[in-house]
């Protein structure tokens, strides 16, 4: 068993280097057998073909995004907890990068709604979990109650989404650094869900 897991673990870790190299519609099972070092017919007694080896990919990035968002534990302090968020979706961004190859290579339709189907169980952990966190917040009256607190969520995660694509296609003079995200994005969407601002101000005019 450990020499299957040790044989299975070398496929995966070769086929999403190729993935994100090349493409998956571009990426052959000979190609991964030869940079996995083992023999063409040990892919398919595995993983039975292409889409096993993709449906593979997918159940251990979002086991291990879980196992990462699992361990977060909220101060419930909005600001901190939010820049920890952050810094979690940072570590899935190689991860996240691949599968977004992956999907955007696919060239069979019907191979690529299946993807879809398990890319966006992994998406829709994470949003679900921040929609928890500020359903939370909103009850301990830590955030101001007259906002979406699900569309909150989802705010939230397409900050991180643009910051994550932002960082791949600007050149260097554009790119910020993870400091400044936290300070000139974070920070600023923390505090308009609180009270303090130019929320309380307009409550006093």
């Amino acid at each position: 068993m450990k020499d299957k897991a040790a044989t299975d673990d070398k496929i995966m870790d070769a086929f999403a280097v190729l993935v994100n190299e090349q493409g998956y519609s571009a990426t052959t099972t000979s190609q991964l057998a030869k940079k996995a070092g083992v023999n063409e017919s040990t892919i398919f007694r595995h993983f039975g073909d292409k889409m096993g080896l993709a449906n593979e990919l997918v159940k251990r990035y979002r086991s291990l995004i879980v196992e990462l968002m699992d361990d977060f534990v909220p101060t419930w302090e909005l600001e901190d907890d939010l820049i920890e968020f952050s810094k979690r979706f940072r570590q899935q961004w190689p991860r996240q990068n691949v599968m977004l190859v992956m999907f955007n290579t696919t060239k069979d339709p019907k191979q690529k709604q299946q993807l879809r189907g398990m890319i966006e169980k992994i998406r829709n952990y994470g949003v679900e979990m921040i929609i928890d966190y500020f359903q939370k917040m909103q009850q301990a009256e830590k955030i101001r109650d007259d906002i979406d607190y699900r569309q909150l969520a989802l705010n939230f995660v397409w900050l991180n989404v643009g910051q994550f694509w932002s960082s791949r296609f600007w050149d260097g003079n554009q790119r910020i650094s993870d400091t400044e995200f936290y300070e000139l994005s974070v920070r600023p969407f923390a505090d308009l869900l609180t009270r303090r601002g130019v929320f309380d101000e307009h409550s006093q005019n």
